[in-house]
């Protein structure tokens, strides 16, 4: 197989896409926890101070791409315990 048809099995195979994603999700969160204030008791931002910002873009993309990599995730569970009962 192509060096080119490998790389991109490996970059469109479930769990890295699922890694990525859970990476973009962690990454955003505590990038929006650290812009808040990072502590609840400091978390008292008013409206003004609560813009959309580029984590929130990122924390809406990584959601998509988990919510994307789970049916392929479910179907390999599914085939992985068809085999098992063979």
């Amino acid at each position: 197989m192509p060096t080119h048809r490998r790389l991109r099995a490996m970059l469109h195979h479930p769990a890295v896409t699922l890694t990525v994603a859970a990476l973009l999700v962690v990454t955003s969160l505590i990038e929006i926890w650290e812009s808040a204030g990072g502590h609840p008791m400091t978390m008292h931002l008013g409206a003004a101070e609560m813009a959309v910002g580029a984590e929130d873009g990122i924390l809406a993309y990584g959601l998509l791409n988990l919510l994307r990599a789970l049916p392929e995730l479910f179907e390999g569970v599914e085939r992985a315990e068809e085999i098992g009962r063979r």
